[in-house]
């Protein structure tokens, strides 16, 4: 696997972790920018690259998701359920990010869990464009800082590691999958079964 990234262009994996950066960065949920920051650190093993150019293109890409995501989130707003508008929209939130708004958004890069509803709160709050625009870059730095530079540090070892570990856990993951269909073709079975006890 290494040998593989070795190959891989720099410039294609900055374009990804930006790219992958700056999804994360507008909230959305789900996103795995840290593949190719792990991929970036064979880069940077591998002389092809350097750790601060890495965290640049990453701090890039999640700063202007997050900006993106502060300036559309009064529009998402109003696709989502009418009990988070009114959590955005309350005089509590707006209290909320007022008091710990900076330390929110900072901490909202790196946990998931915060970066959405965070994201989301302190577009449609109104929280000052100005203050988000210096906690975003705060928080983008810490978040992206730390993981590429954890990434640097271990992740040719976690690479080796999983290597090592795919060719003997491929035949137990093939095990697993094919028993997954079984027991879902068996459960589709039973239920076409007793739809046609049902009907009959």
């Amino acid at each position: 696997m290494t040998v593989w990234l070795d190959s891989l262009s720099p410039v294609w994996l900055h374009l990804t972790t930006f790219v992958m950066m700056f999804l994360e960065g507008m909230g959305i949920p789900g996103i795995p920018g840290v593949l190719p920051m792990l991929a970036l650190a064979e880069s940077i093993h591998a002389g092809q690259t350097t750790l601060l150019e890495a965290v640049l293109w990453g701090v890039a890409g999640n700063w202007a998701g997050s900006l993106i995501g502060y300036r559309l989130a009064a529009s998402a707003l109003k696709r989502l359920p009418a009990s988070w508008q009114r959590v955005a929209r309350s005089p509590h939130t707006a209290r909320l990010m007022t008091r710990w708004g900076g330390l929110l958004v900072i901490i909202s890069r790196t946990f998931g869990s915060l970066r959405t509803p965070v994201t989301l709160y302190a577009g449609a709050s109104g929280y000052p464009w100005r203050r988000y625009l210096i906690f975003s870059l705060l928080g983008a730095l810490l978040h992206v800082g730390v993981w590429q530079t954890l990434l640097w540090r271990f992740g040719p070892g976690i690479l080796k590691r999983f290597e090592q570990a795919q060719g003997q856990a491929l035949p137990y993951v093939a095990l697993l999958i094919g028993a997954g269909v079984l027991w879902w073709v068996w459960r589709w079975q039973r239920g076409r079964k007793q739809q046609k006890l049902e009907r009959g």
